[in-house]
């Protein structure tokens, strides 16, 4: 037999971060000033988890949740926030964990893997975990050149930054203040045109600028047309792969082409900066699917994990109702 895999929690930033830049799968998502800062915003119980086999730290295991007397996994509208280890202690980690969940009082935990992670759903199974599948968007950026940037889009999104230049689009750093006034806006707008209001409180744009004063692993753009604002975007760049996070542009600017050269100033930051790749971090629906293709990224997937040391039966009633929950909220 192995040697068994333990958890430690851990308060110390340095040690955390050091850990999660060995991982190759590690995002911007996972980084403890995000993760502390996020469950600050949503009053998330954040539980930094460090994984040890056989004495020795291999990995971490970021966990958040909803405080009370049993705690609810969160639904974090952000993706990839899971364990971080290598494939080679992936299930043993994941059986592992149940455990600690069942001597902790944790019944269902909610958590994402990196794309980077591939396991099969069989050996997923048999690591006692449910898993279901999800998508996102990654642009290769190691060895292109800008001029390949560019060819490597589709003719639609390269017409799109043909005609926002006629239309006098500018991409420049945000200026004071308009992350914390349009941030909130465009992703009020980007969630309720699907139907169901933004996940984020109004506050999001003020802290995630307050945040991200004087760091310069943070891209925050924001695209001008004819001298108005017309949207925002943040990048995470602390890893070698640069997380899109969040942004776009307002509807009422949208004929003029604004966010096809957005997203490619981040590609440009990105590349500049020696990232091998930007992950335009999720799917929503075939639109966005299309426009993130267009701009040269490929599907990648990513699997969504569901952990529980409760018997099957138990576990499929208390996932049924967490998920009833979720909906209602």
């Amino acid at each position: 037999m192995g040697a068994p895999i333990r958890f430690t929690t851990t308060s110390d930033p340095r040690e955390w971060n050091a850990l999660v830049a060995t991982s190759p799968g590690a995002t911007g998502f996972h980084d403890w000033s995000w993760l502390q800062l996020q469950s600050e915003i949503f009053g998330w119980r954040f539980i930094p988890l460090v994984v040890s086999h056989g004495g020795t730290p291999i990995g971490v295991f970021p966990l958040l949740l909803h405080p009370g007397a049993i705690p609810r996994p969160v639904d974090p509208p952000f993706p990839f926030v899971g364990p971080l280890v290598s494939e080679e202690h992936l299930f043993d980690t994941l059986r592992a964990f149940r455990s600690w969940q069942l001597r902790h009082g944790v019944p269902i935990a909610r958590f994402d893997l990196s794309p980077v992670m591939t396991p099969s759903d069989a050996e997923l199974q048999r690591s006692g975990a449910e898993c279901s599948v999800d998508r996102t968007y990654v642009v290769d950026l190691a060895g292109v050149s800008p001029e390949q940037l560019v060819a490597g889009m589709n003719r639609n999104a390269r017409r799109s930054l043909r005609d926002a230049e006629r239309n006098a689009v500018e991409v420049r750093p945000a200026a004071p203040g308009e992350t914390t006034t349009f941030l909130p806006r465009i992703l009020s707008e980007s969630y309720e045109v699907r139907g169901v209001p933004s996940p984020y409180p109004e506050e999001i744009g003020a802290r995630i600028e307050q945040w991200a004063t004087d760091r310069d692993d943070v891209y925050i753009g924001a695209a001008v047309v004819a001298g108005e604002t017309s949207g925002v975007i943040v990048a995470l760049g602390s890893q070698p792969v640069v997380s899109v996070w969040a942004g776009g542009t307002l509807r009422e600017h949208r004929s003029a082409n604004p966010s096809t050269s957005l997203y490619h100033d981040v590609l440009r930051w990105s590349l500049d900066r020696g990232h091998t790749a930007a992950d335009l971090v999720g799917r929503v629906d075939d639109g966005i699917a299309r426009f993130k293709t267009a701009l040269g990224a490929t599907e990648r997937s990513y699997a969504t994990i569901t952990s529980s040391p409760l018997p099957r039966a138990a576990r499929t009633a208390a996932v049924s109702l967490w998920q009833r929950t979720q909906r209602r909220s």
